[in-house]
């Protein structure tokens, strides 16, 4: 088999190139990742997010749509990464970690240091805790490895299915992730890995099933079954996880389908058992737009098809939550032109890109001055709306909402929103009889009620019943880690539930496509 040889430079960086070779055959997202550049794969190299672009000459290509050939590497190949393309950028994620800052005395006979894990999607949080109370909650994040797999979960599941060693892999990844967030707590507490002798983890169904080496293969299509649901107490040894050699990980029981660990955790979190007063409803924002509605002493719940719009994949500049990504926009009252949109960033770094958060505004402003209308197309059917200028972005390229961003916007919207109809509508439950509605995870807490409601991802009730609970996935899991008895109540409150599949109802396709238009301004 031909070799070639391949230089990897890292764009407007001093970082030394690296230099491999490789077989004819070889991706170059492969090549990239293998030489220390990993791309940004949303997609699972499917060729559709176009977040891996690369230069080679002056030909700008995706890296994982192009393999290493003759016709391409004739001699040494060079091949230029822009830093847009890095997946390194997002171990920036932004991911606000609610925890206490002291410690909290916990009984729990034979263990002194315990860690609680949120195993998200995208991303990863961790916190060690001290039972004796006497050491303050150290805190960690970064984000999942397994994203060069894709961002949704279906992607992963698609690899599991395509390719035998794909599980193995996945584990792999997972497990060493949360090895080095246990190694950093220990080292920020001043103890050994091994003292850690107990830990508890929440995500959702694919995500805890990866993590205890179970194939999620069964949701890969109808009924979307998972393999289990309930995941007790191993030893952490088994999996490969960096902990006392007795230590023991146990995940939360999930609901059933994609509705997982993380959403019984949530309810846990905000509500313990359901109530036979008036009705609530508990979601979750994320790819998988995880609803929960309680009514008459009994949980219903479902998930709806988000996708990874809100996390940035699909849309022409979105990134993730990291500095210098746009997250609130505005056009200044007085004022009814694009001219004179303000955007802000996070950490007021120069805009690299728009996340979810600042994508829900930008749309909930046009709309708002009539520069989008109801249906989403743009009133002067341009192609495009200008965010930030060329000469103002950190990346030397204008920032723009396309047509095609706002559409992804709306699929993304309208599953959630058809979501919440639906459930309601199945159990005879009006929305406005709905008493509370908690909005959980990171993004809930960053996106601006306001906005939100105008674009009708959060339904018109009024503003004071809504409650953003921020990281009720990890806050579930520090729940049953510090007492023992949560465990039994989570067990509980799934045994209180009734999961359904939304997408099998007859009325759903009209329901979508209702909930894909926007409210007129």
């Amino acid at each position: 088999m031909d070799q070639h040889c391949i230089t990897f430079h890292r764009e407007n960086s001093l970082e030394r190139a690296k230099t491999l070779i490789v077989p004819t055959g070889t991706r170059l997202s492969e090549a990239a990742a293998n030489a220390g550049f990993p791309l940004r794969t949303h997609c699972g190299g499917a060729g559709t997010c176009g977040k891996c672009l690369i230069r080679v000459g002056q030909q700008q290509i995706r890296a994982c749509q192009t393999t290493v050939d003759s016709a391409l590497a004739v001699g040494n190949l060079d091949v230029y990464i822009p830093d847009s393309s890095l997946r390194d950028n997002e171990q920036n994620i932004v991911v606000p970690l609610d925890s206490n800052s002291t410690g909290v005395k916990a009984e729990r006979a034979g263990h002194r240091y315990g860690v609680a894990v949120d195993i998200g999607t995208t991303t990863l949080a961790a916190e060690l805790h001290d039972f004796s109370g006497k050491m303050p909650v150290q805190t960690v994040s970064r984000a999942n490895p397994q994203r060069q797999f894709g961002d949704d979960v279906i992607s992963r599941i698609q690899k599991v299915m395509e390719h035998s060693s794909a599980l193995t892999t996945m584990q792999r990844l997972i497990v060493g992730a949360i090895n080095e967030m246990t190694t950093e707590l220990a080292a920020k507490a001043g103890i050994a890995p091994q003292e850690i002798s107990i830990m508890v983890a929440a995500g959702n169904t694919v995500m805890q099933s990866i993590l205890f080496g179970i194939d999620p293969s069964p949701l890969g299509g109808t009924p979307f079954h998972a393999s289990t649901t309930t995941f007790p107490a191993r030893l952490g040894s088994e999996i490969g996880l960096t902990m006392s050699a007795e230590g023991t990980i146990e995940a939360l029981p999930i609901f059933g389908g994609f509705v997982g660990g993380d959403i019984v955790a949530g309810i846990l979190t905000v509500h313990q058992l359901p109530l036979f007063g008036v009705p609530w409803l508990f979601l979750d924002i994320g790819t998988n737009g995880e609803i929960v509605l309680s009514h008459r002493g009994k949980l219903f719940t479902a998930a709806t098809a988000a996708g990874p719009t809100f996390e940035g994949a699909n849309i022409r500049h979105g990134t993730l939550a990291v500095p210098g990504a746009i997250d609130h926009v505005a056009i200044p009252s007085g004022t009814n032109t694009v001219e004179k949109i303000t955007v802000s960033t996070i950490g007021n770094k120069p805009p690299i890109g728009i996340c979810g958060s600042g994508l829900i505004d930008a749309v909930a402003v046009l709309l708002d001055h009539g520069i989008i209308l109801p249906n989403g197309r743009f009133a002067e059917k341009q192609s495009h709306i200008e965010l930030v200028a060329a000469t103002e972005s950190d990346t030397g390229e204008a920032i723009v909402l396309t047509q095609k961003d706002i559409r992804e916007l709306q699929l993304a919207t309208g599953a959630i929103r058809a979501g919440i109809t639906l459930l309601c509508q199945t159990n005879d439950v009006p929305l406005e009889m709905i008493d509370q509605f908690y909005v959980a995870g990171g993004f809930g807490q960053s996106i601006r009620l306001s906005s939100a409601r105008r674009i009708g991802l959060l339904p018109p009730i009024p503003p004071e019943r809504f409650q953003f609970c921020g990281n009720t996935s990890l806050a579930g899991a520090r729940a049953v880690l510090l007492d023992p008895t949560n465990s039994k109540i989570a067990h509980q409150i799934v045994d209180r539930s009734q999961h359904g599949e939304l997408a099998e109802l007859p009325q759903f396709q009209q329901v979508f496509a209702e909930s894909m238009q926007f409210a007129p301004s």
